[in-house]
């Protein structure tokens, strides 16, 4: 079995704490960039609350649209 397969990196057996700590330092970065990315497009998702009022909002303007025509439609 190879080295990397057992240390789990892919680092020579050689190389140093230096190089493996800024690997790992880049990393993190990375996983901080990617956290603000999804934290603020959270933001931007809106709560439950939001979703209900706004699908009142729609029926409540809705069907009295809709009753509106019925009440100005000629019989058939």
């Amino acid at each position: 079995m190879p080295d990397e397969a057992r240390t789990g990196g892919d680092f020579s057996p050689g190389s140093g704490v230096e190089a493996r700590l800024s690997a790992l330092e880049a990393g993190q970065h990375a996983i901080q960039v990617d956290l603000a990315e999804i934290k603020g497009t959270l933001r931007n998702v809106p709560t439950t609350f939001q979703l209900v009022f706004m699908q009142a909002g729609l029926i409540l303007t809705i069907f009295p649209a809709a009753f509106a025509l019925l009440r100005y439609a000629p019989p058939h």
